[in-house]
């Protein structure tokens, strides 16, 4: 989707998701610093290892299980990380996140700069979606595209940068023994780019390309019904065309790119193999000549709904219809958030274990992946969703089974066996978001920019268990209401006649251009 943090992205953005591959609800991930950019080891994360309570081998037999049914296993214990253990404070405006790992010769450095910014003009759209990529391709002042690209692969490390609507991010992945020449770089490369011409043309082409074959995908098409069915107009959703992708001008990305990655609070992570003392010193020096602008006071319009429910249908000639039904939810802290979310994995965020998975796939054969979710988003209010391909020739009864699994959920509310479940699952979920130091620390710094408190993941465990039957009954009633869900499809509109009224909406009308 378009947004940079979108309802179905932010990354983050941490959240409750649904993993797309297993359909399964997970505890909160993190956007990885890598893919915005996109966010979340000595730190204190610990959990019982699931070790068989077998006595050591004697000679007695009957000191082994008889089978492995009688193996006992301990109960799962976890002590939530806190985040405190790893932050450091440099200064007034530099804070960090410090974990040293032996396990490989490398370093993970990522700088987190809080710049909110939106355009003004339509016109700089294309400009802007060319800007992450040009202050890496571009080259800087002193070193040209090609000279770049030959320093980083023959020491191989990597260097990528990302401006978005609320970070700019810079992400450095190196040998140990290359770190100081990397810190250099970094600050050459993105503090004083060039924006080399040739490189310009080709990202410009790249861009172009893309627009030009943005709808090939049933799924990209989905997700700009989606975004078309649900939001009003916003200049976040605007989308350059290929032909304002051609006119960008080298003068466009230097006035754009002026003050970027020079915010006056700087958030960074960084794990490797390192002393965390000598660490310390070594990055306090770096910021201290880090330039540093004012605070970015710019306000980031939010996103706003239609709420107009209804059956939204793009034409196409497809074999599979691509379906998403969605309705407006919460904007994080809410005390909805974490009854909806248990609730979302007993409908259809628990892979084969939730209901819409069973009724659609497992017992009428009807789709290969079916899942629900409760969005998670701290910048806008979210979405809770239910998406799935079927044959279009059996889309009316995938919807009807849909809704009637929704309505007996909302009546009946959940067994007790599927609460423990979804509760167990989601709880031993957790500690797999800091399966790394690099991704703990990341992690970390997400959350400061997002005003999670330290015990956050202490808070997550304690409301899950919380979460009652009857809360369950309630949230999905709340925001599951077929009354306040639209539903979005892609596939042929002459086969899909039985799916009730639609608007029919016009391929070449997806995209946002005011």
């Amino acid at each position: 989707m378009k947004i940079r943090h979108s309802i179905f992205a932010l990354t983050a953005t941490a959240s409750l998701i649904a993993c797309a591959s297993t359909a399964e609800q997970k505890a909160e991930p993190v956007h990885n610093a890598r893919s915005t950019v996109q966010a979340e080891n000595s730190v204190s994360v610990e959990s019982a290892t699931a070790t068989a309570n077998i006595s050591a081998p004697s000679a007695k037999k009957d000191s082994f299980p008889a089978t492995y049914k009688d193996i006992v296993f301990p109960e799962f214990k976890y002590v939530a990380p806190n985040a405190s253990d790893a932050r450091i404070k440099l200064s007034e405006n530099v804070t960090g996140y410090v974990i040293e790992d032996k396990t490989l010769p490398l370093v993970h450095f990522n700088i987190f700069f809080e710049e909110p910014y939106v355009n003004d003009k339509i016109e700089n759209e294309a400009a802007f979606e060319l800007l992450s990529a040009m202050f890496r391709r571009g080259g800087s002042t002193k070193l040209s595209p090609q000279a770049l690209d030959d320093s980083l692969e023959f020491i191989a490390a990597s260097l990528v940068g990302s401006v978005g609507t609320f970070t700019s991010v810079i992400s450095v992945e190196c040998m140990t023994k290359d770190f100081p020449q990397m810190l250099a770089l970094a600050k050459e490369v993105f503090l004083s780019p060039a924006f080399d011409a040739q490189a310009l043309e080709i990202q410009k082409a790249n861009a172009a390309n893309a627009y030009e074959h943005r709808y090939d995908n049933p799924a990209s098409v989905l997700n700009a019904l989606e975004e078309y069915a649900n939001y009003k107009p916003n200049p976040r959703l605007w989308n350059a065309t290929a032909e304002e992708f051609r006119k960008v001008k080298r003068e466009d990305l230097v006035k754009l790119a002026k003050g970027r990655f020079q915010s006056g609070n700087i958030i960074f992570a960084i794990s490797g193999d390192f002393s965390k003392d000598s660490m310390v010193t070594e990055l306090k020096k770096y910021f201290e000549t880090w330039p540093s602008n004012a605070k970015n006071t710019t306000v980031v319009p939010p996103m706003t709904h239609k709420n107009k429910p209804g059956i939204y249908l793009v034409d196409k000639d497809i074999t599979q219809a691509n379906i998403s039904i969605l309705a407006p939810f919460v904007k994080r802290p809410h005390a909805d958030y974490y009854p909806t979310a248990v609730a979302s994995f007993i409908l259809g965020g628990g892979s084969f274990s939730s209901r819409l998975m069973t009724r659609v796939r497992s017992d009428n054969g009807l789709a290969y992946s079916i899942h629900s979710h409760a969005g998670n988003d701290y910048r806008d209010t979210s979405y809770v969703y239910i998406r799935l391909q079927t044959k279009v020739e059996s889309a009316p009864l995938a919807l009807k089974l849909i809704q009637e699994e929704i309505d007996k959920l909302a009546k009946e509310g959940p067994t007790d066996e599927e609460l423990a479940h979804a509760k167990k699952t989601l709880i031993e979920s957790l500690p797999s978001l800091f399966d790394s130091p690099e991704n703990s620390t990341i992690l970390f710094a997400r959350d400061q920019m997002l005003g999670k408190k330290d015990s956050h993941y202490i808070d997550y465990v304690n409301e899950i268990n919380a979460v009652t039957k009857e809360q369950v009954k309630a949230m999905i009633a709340k925001y599951f209401d077929a009354s306040k869900m639209t539903t979005s499809i892609v596939g042929p509109k002459d086969k899909l006649k039985d799916i009730g009224n639609f608007t029919l909406v016009p391929i070449d009308s997806l995209d946002f251009r005011k």
